[in-house]
Protein backbone atom coordinates (compact mmCIF):
# COMPACT_ATOMS: atom_id res chain seq x y z
CA UNK A 1 0.00 0.00 0.00
CA UNK A 2 1.16 3.24 -0.73
CA UNK A 3 1.93 5.86 2.34
CA UNK A 4 -0.01 8.72 1.99
CA UNK A 5 1.89 12.16 1.16
CA UNK A 6 1.30 15.36 3.56
CA UNK A 7 0.34 16.64 -0.43
CA UNK A 8 -2.71 14.23 -0.77
CA UNK A 9 -3.69 14.46 3.16
CA UNK A 10 -4.36 18.22 2.37
CA UNK A 11 -6.06 17.70 -1.13
CA UNK A 12 -8.41 15.57 0.92
CA UNK A 13 -9.11 18.40 3.36
CA UNK A 14 -9.87 21.11 0.65
CA UNK A 15 -13.48 21.81 -0.70
CA UNK A 16 -13.93 19.66 -3.68
CA UNK A 17 -15.81 22.63 -5.48
CA UNK A 18 -14.46 23.18 -8.97
CA UNK A 19 -14.51 26.22 -11.45
CA UNK A 20 -15.70 25.83 -14.67
CA UNK A 21 -12.10 25.90 -15.57
CA UNK A 22 -11.86 22.82 -13.36
CA UNK A 23 -10.04 24.32 -10.55
CA UNK A 24 -10.26 23.32 -7.22
CA UNK A 25 -11.42 25.69 -4.50
CA UNK A 26 -8.37 26.42 -2.03
CA UNK A 27 -10.48 26.74 0.88
CA UNK A 28 -10.94 24.10 3.45
CA UNK A 29 -13.98 21.59 4.08
CA UNK A 30 -16.21 22.60 6.60
CA UNK A 31 -16.22 18.51 7.34
CA UNK A 32 -15.90 15.37 5.88
CA UNK A 33 -19.27 14.55 4.75
CA UNK A 34 -19.92 17.64 2.96
CA UNK A 35 -16.49 17.66 1.40
CA UNK A 36 -17.90 21.76 0.90
CA UNK A 37 -16.27 24.67 2.14
CA UNK A 38 -18.92 26.78 4.37
CA UNK A 39 -19.47 29.34 0.92
CA UNK A 40 -20.14 26.20 -1.57
CA UNK A 41 -21.86 24.56 0.92
CA UNK A 42 -24.57 27.67 1.48
CA UNK A 43 -24.12 28.18 -2.30
CA UNK A 44 -25.11 24.32 -2.58
CA UNK A 45 -28.04 24.70 -0.11
CA UNK A 46 -29.71 27.93 -1.66
CA UNK A 47 -29.54 26.37 -5.08
CA UNK A 48 -31.34 23.07 -3.65
CA UNK A 49 -33.99 24.89 -1.66
CA UNK A 50 -34.73 27.52 -4.52
CA UNK A 51 -37.84 26.75 -5.93
CA UNK A 52 -37.97 27.45 -9.83
CA UNK A 53 -41.69 25.74 -10.50
CA UNK A 54 -43.57 29.16 -10.95
CA UNK A 55 -40.81 30.72 -13.10
CA UNK A 56 -40.30 27.50 -15.51
CA UNK A 57 -44.10 27.19 -15.97
CA UNK A 58 -45.26 30.75 -16.64
CA UNK A 59 -47.18 30.88 -20.01
CA UNK A 60 -46.41 26.95 -20.70
CA UNK A 61 -49.82 26.39 -21.80
CA UNK A 62 -49.53 22.78 -19.83
CA UNK A 63 -46.56 21.86 -22.59
CA UNK A 64 -49.42 20.92 -24.96
CA UNK A 65 -47.97 23.59 -27.46
CA UNK A 66 -44.70 24.44 -28.79
CA UNK A 67 -45.04 28.45 -27.83
CA UNK A 68 -45.41 27.05 -24.18
CA UNK A 69 -42.19 25.12 -24.44
CA UNK A 70 -40.80 27.79 -25.85
CA UNK A 71 -41.32 30.03 -23.39
CA UNK A 72 -40.20 27.69 -20.78
CA UNK A 73 -37.10 27.18 -22.68
CA UNK A 74 -36.77 31.22 -22.74
CA UNK A 75 -37.43 31.39 -18.76
CA UNK A 76 -35.40 28.10 -18.36
CA UNK A 77 -32.40 30.51 -20.36
CA UNK A 78 -32.90 33.40 -17.88
CA UNK A 79 -32.47 31.47 -14.91
CA UNK A 80 -29.61 29.96 -16.29
CA UNK A 81 -28.10 33.29 -17.20
CA UNK A 82 -29.12 34.51 -14.02
CA UNK A 83 -26.64 31.84 -12.26
CA UNK A 84 -29.85 30.71 -10.17
CA UNK A 85 -29.75 27.18 -11.59
CA UNK A 86 -27.02 25.06 -12.52
CA UNK A 87 -26.05 23.58 -15.87
CA UNK A 88 -26.71 19.95 -15.01
CA UNK A 89 -29.93 20.50 -13.99
CA UNK A 90 -30.94 23.49 -16.90
CA UNK A 91 -29.61 20.94 -19.52
CA UNK A 92 -32.13 17.70 -18.03
CA UNK A 93 -34.90 20.64 -18.39
CA UNK A 94 -33.94 21.34 -21.52
CA UNK A 95 -33.67 17.77 -22.81
CA UNK A 96 -37.18 16.61 -21.58
CA UNK A 97 -38.72 19.63 -23.45
CA UNK A 98 -36.98 18.37 -26.54
CA UNK A 99 -38.63 15.40 -25.71
CA UNK A 100 -42.00 17.28 -25.22
CA UNK A 101 -41.41 18.78 -28.49
CA UNK A 102 -40.93 15.61 -30.43
CA UNK A 103 -44.27 14.45 -29.08
CA UNK A 104 -46.70 17.32 -30.33
CA UNK A 105 -47.07 16.06 -33.52
CA UNK A 106 -48.50 13.17 -32.48
CA UNK A 107 -50.63 14.81 -29.74
CA UNK A 108 -51.97 16.03 -33.04
CA UNK A 109 -52.65 13.46 -35.15
CA UNK A 110 -54.44 11.73 -31.79
CA UNK A 111 -56.36 14.75 -31.65
CA UNK A 112 -57.50 14.51 -35.44
CA UNK A 113 -58.27 11.07 -35.08
CA UNK A 114 -60.89 11.89 -32.70
CA UNK A 115 -58.53 10.29 -29.71
CA UNK A 116 -58.82 12.29 -26.12
CA UNK A 117 -56.98 12.18 -23.23
CA UNK A 118 -59.16 10.46 -20.72
CA UNK A 119 -59.99 12.35 -17.63
CA UNK A 120 -61.05 9.71 -15.47
CA UNK A 121 -61.22 5.86 -16.25
CA UNK A 122 -65.00 4.28 -18.15
CA UNK A 123 -66.17 2.37 -15.37
CA UNK A 124 -67.00 -0.53 -16.53
CA UNK A 125 -70.66 -2.23 -14.84
CA UNK A 126 -69.75 -5.85 -14.04
CA UNK A 127 -73.27 -7.40 -13.25
CA UNK A 128 -72.55 -10.68 -10.39
CA UNK A 129 -75.34 -12.89 -10.20
CA UNK A 130 -77.38 -12.89 -6.89
CA UNK A 131 -76.48 -15.97 -4.64
CA UNK A 132 -78.53 -17.22 -1.57
CA UNK A 133 -75.87 -16.79 1.03
CA UNK A 134 -77.92 -19.83 3.02
CA UNK A 135 -77.81 -22.36 0.01
CA UNK A 136 -74.97 -24.72 -0.65
CA UNK A 137 -76.40 -24.91 -4.45
CA UNK A 138 -74.69 -23.10 -7.01
CA UNK A 139 -76.92 -20.50 -9.39
CA UNK A 140 -74.64 -21.48 -12.71
CA UNK A 141 -75.04 -25.27 -11.90
CA UNK A 142 -78.94 -24.68 -11.63
CA UNK A 143 -80.88 -24.99 -15.14
CA UNK A 144 -83.44 -23.42 -14.11
CA UNK A 145 -82.02 -20.02 -12.46
CA UNK A 146 -82.01 -16.84 -14.62
CA UNK A 147 -77.84 -16.42 -14.49
CA UNK A 148 -77.96 -17.33 -18.28
CA UNK A 149 -79.88 -14.00 -18.80
CA UNK A 150 -77.19 -12.04 -16.38
CA UNK A 151 -74.15 -13.44 -18.24
CA UNK A 152 -75.51 -12.05 -21.46
CA UNK A 153 -76.42 -8.81 -19.93
CA UNK A 154 -72.89 -8.62 -18.43
CA UNK A 155 -71.35 -9.50 -21.91
CA UNK A 156 -73.24 -7.10 -23.54
CA UNK A 157 -72.28 -4.09 -21.30
CA UNK A 158 -68.25 -5.13 -21.81
CA UNK A 159 -69.09 -5.06 -25.13
CA UNK A 160 -70.64 -1.86 -25.09
CA UNK A 161 -67.64 -0.57 -22.69
CA UNK A 162 -65.25 -2.40 -25.37
CA UNK A 163 -66.78 -0.15 -28.06
CA UNK A 164 -65.82 2.86 -26.39
CA UNK A 165 -62.52 2.35 -25.66
CA UNK A 166 -61.83 1.53 -29.06
CA UNK A 167 -61.27 4.77 -30.18
CA UNK A 168 -57.94 5.02 -27.90
CA UNK A 169 -55.75 3.11 -31.06
CA UNK A 170 -55.99 3.91 -34.72
CA UNK A 171 -54.54 1.04 -36.48
CA UNK A 172 -53.62 2.75 -39.47
CA UNK A 173 -50.84 4.35 -37.75
CA UNK A 174 -47.67 2.47 -38.18
CA UNK A 175 -45.51 0.85 -35.69
CA UNK A 176 -42.45 1.99 -35.14
CA UNK A 177 -39.42 0.32 -36.65
CA UNK A 178 -37.35 -1.60 -33.78
CA UNK A 179 -34.40 -1.69 -35.94
CA UNK A 180 -34.06 2.26 -36.77
CA UNK A 181 -32.08 4.31 -33.99
CA UNK A 182 -34.30 7.52 -32.95
CA UNK A 183 -33.25 10.63 -34.34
Amino acid sequence: MKPQTANSVVQSARCSHRDPKGRQCRTLALDGRSCLCPRHLAEQQQELAADHFQHLTTRCHFFQTAQGINYSLLNLYQLLAQNRISPRRAAVLAYISSLLLRTLPAITADNAAGITYPTEPVPIDVLVPDKDLGSDEDPELDPGSDSHTNTETQTKTEKEAHKDSTNAWNPSFPDPDPTKKPS
